[in-house]
């Protein structure tokens, strides 16, 4: 087996080895590993199978990429170009300052800040901000003010924030506890990062929410675990805290919320969430058995589908490429045969590639009208926020139809 991947044999929450093998997407490319125009290599693949840990309701990827060759210095994704996101950072600052009675001098810790787009709204309301990131996107967040640390978050970064500014009054992850490949490791570095008073606050993709609607496209390299609210109360105690809050965002699709605070001082609930439990585990193993009857039956709807609209329209055009579009992509076989491009905001780092495993160009949508031919639908890669997508192509002109690619 290749260096870049370990496979795991037992959960990393709870440590439980009666894991259930529950879905297997076969071989896909990294979801950012885009290839330049000008670049003659083929992408990489690795497998995609989940396991399922049935006593603390984790969903894991069997295989683990390596986190250097999953988000390298070039990573292309930034926080501030999808409106979803945006709307979904501001409403977590605001949990935040509801919650922890303001946000007015406290030091903010943003693990994984990319841009600083998160920072930014928390010092509009006063905190102090700090971030750690390991690729390029630090250097916009640094431009912006913020205090960053360029690096991946081990015990030995953990340190370092530590003697440069001490401890964190809030630490935040959002979208990015997933990303983070040993959890051990992970939770002894929060361990030296936050003192008795620290709050953390923990956003991530519910793994409720992707089995109810069917989101198997998030499960990709990046995300070696899915998290649910049972997997929260695990992680609380090994951490010596206890879940103070949990809440369940819209963002992604639908996210799960968690506010940890230190044994013993919950304030709202005191984390005891007994209907949440029980629906995960009378629900969760037999929804990743309708996922897998989902997909087999989307898949052949979807080729159908998308065939028609080429046989009666030539190549398409595509709006938008989210890392997560790579999974359909490659299981629908897609190329530039079919697609002939796809089309992002002109201030996108993904400009200039291809998508990971196809020909299929990423362009600048300042010029996705001229090549789309009129009468044919557009293919929209970013299914789960169909709305922005949409309103955003009627700003363009486009009132035509689409073809959600999920």
């Amino acid at each position: 087996m290749s260096s870049e991947i370990r496979e795991i044999f037992a959960c990393e929450v709870c440590g439980s080895s009666d894991l259930s093998s529950v879905l297997d997407l076969k071989m896909h490319p990294m979801c950012d590993d885009l290839v330049a125009f000008d670049e003659n290599r083929t992408c990489n693949e690795y497998p995609i199978e989940i396991l399922f840990c049935k006593k603390c309701k984790t969903a894991h990827q069997r295989y683990q990429v390596e986190k250097h060759a999953l988000f390298p210095k070039n990573y292309h994704y930034r926080s501030k170009h999808t409106a979803d996101v945006l709307n979904g950072m501001r409403e977590f600052v605001t949990s935040c300052r509801e919650k922890l009675a303001g946000l007015a001098n406290k030091k903010v810790v943003d693990i994984g800040c990319n841009d600083g787009t998160l920072l930014n709204i928390f010092r509009q309301h006063g905190a102090l901000t700090h971030g750690i990131e390991p690729t390029d996107a630090y250097i916009e967040a640094a431009a912006n003010g913020h205090e960053v640390l360029n690096a991946y978050f081990t015990e030995e970064v953990a340190r370092e924030f530590i003697n440069l500014y001490g401890c964190a009054d809030i630490i935040t992850f959002t979208n990015v506890f997933a990303h983070i490949e040993n959890l051990e490791q992970l939770l002894r570095a929060i361990n030296i990062l936050r003192n008795s008073k620290t709050a953390i606050i923990i956003e991530n993709h519910y793994l409720g929410s992707i089995l109810s609607k069917k989101q198997f496209d998030t499960f990709y390299h990046e995300h070696p675990r899915t998290y649910s609210y049972s997997s929260f109360v695990c992680i609380a105690e090994q951490l010596g805290m206890e879940l103070d809050l949990v809440e369940f965002p819209g963002r992604y699709g639908g996210n799960v919320r968690v506010f940890l605070k230190p044994a013993g001082e919950s304030t709202v609930s005191g984390g005891k969430y007994p209907e949440i439990a029980d629906f995960e585990d009378m629900t969760f193993l037999k929804s990743f058995q309708d996922l897998s009857t989902f997909i087999q039956t989307w898949k052949d709807k979807k080729k159908s589908e998308i065939a028609d609209a080429f046989k009666k329209n030539g190549p398409l055009v595509a709006k938008a490429f989210p890392g997560r579009a790579a999974i359909p992509i490659k299981m629908l076989g897609l190329d530039s045969d079919l697609i002939s491009g796809a089309y992002e905001k002109p201030n996108s780092k993904k400009i200039g590639y291809y998508i990971p495993g196809t020909r299929i160009p990423i362009l600048s949508d300042n010029h996705i009208l001229q090549h789309h031919r009129k009468g044919s639908p557009i293919i929209n890669l970013a299914w789960h926020i169909e709305d922005e997508i949409r309103k955003y192509m009627g700003r363009q002109g486009y009132a035509g139809q689409f073809i959600n690619i999920i």
